[in-house]
């Protein structure tokens, strides 16, 4: 319908949706961005959780081997010193049993270190709470630890600001304690020093 006053044209408004049509419409527009933007949110979080959860994992295996590898290798020097004191109570000469070796190996109940430089034979079995090595093949360990020992034999005369030196050089014992570990398709490894001398 249109009319006029003063020669002017009014026309009314045409018909348009109803108002609540038009909010309900908006309003599932406005839900579906939130739930698009609360899914990416929940999906990087739960991304990250894992990836920090992965990451936790493997630093508390790596822990945990290097804790027994520590203590492996501590145990392969006290086993030395064990041959040496041994020695001292029967008798023997401190070295008795302990040769200059590049590769050898030892158990509790060992009285000598055996010389061995084949590589599976390092291995360790866990059995009856002693971790012991195989005396031949198959090496079939149950554990993914190895261990050898290293012997060197080296003199000092503690006075090296003396010329010429004021006691004769005193002869001891190098030895280190090796033990190696597959982690992830690596090899991880620790070593222990320490220095045996002829003292009581």
């Amino acid at each position: 319908m249109k009319f006029s006053i003063f020669n002017f044209q009014f026309s009314p408004p045409k018909a348009g949706p109803p108002l609540a049509e038009i909010k309900l419409h908006d309003s599932w527009g406005f839900t579906l961005v939130e739930a698009v933007v609360a899914v990416g949110v929940i999906a990087v979080g739960f991304t990250g959780a894992l990836i920090s959860l992965a990451q936790s994992s493997a630093q508390a295996t790596n822990l945990r081997n290097r804790t027994v590898a520590y203590q492996l290798a501590g145990e392969g020097i006290e086993l030395v010193r064990n041959i040496r004191d041994t020695n001292w109570l029967a008798g023997r000469g401190w070295r008795t049993g302990l040769a200059d070796t590049a590769a050898g190996v030892i158990d509790y109940n060992d009285p000598a270190l055996v010389e061995n430089i084949n590589n599976a034979s390092w291995c360790l079995n866990y059995s009856g709470g002693f971790y012991t090595h195989f005396a031949s093949s198959p090496y079939d360990c149950n554990t993914f630890f190895k261990r050898h020992i290293e012997i060197s034999t080296a003199s000092d005369d503690f006075s090296p600001q003396l010329v010429p030196p004021a006691s004769p050089p005193v002869e001891y014992l190098e030895i280190k304690s090796v033990v190696e570990w597959q982690e992830k398709d690596q090899t991880k490894n620790v070593t222990i020093v320490d220095e045996l001398y002829d003292w009581k």
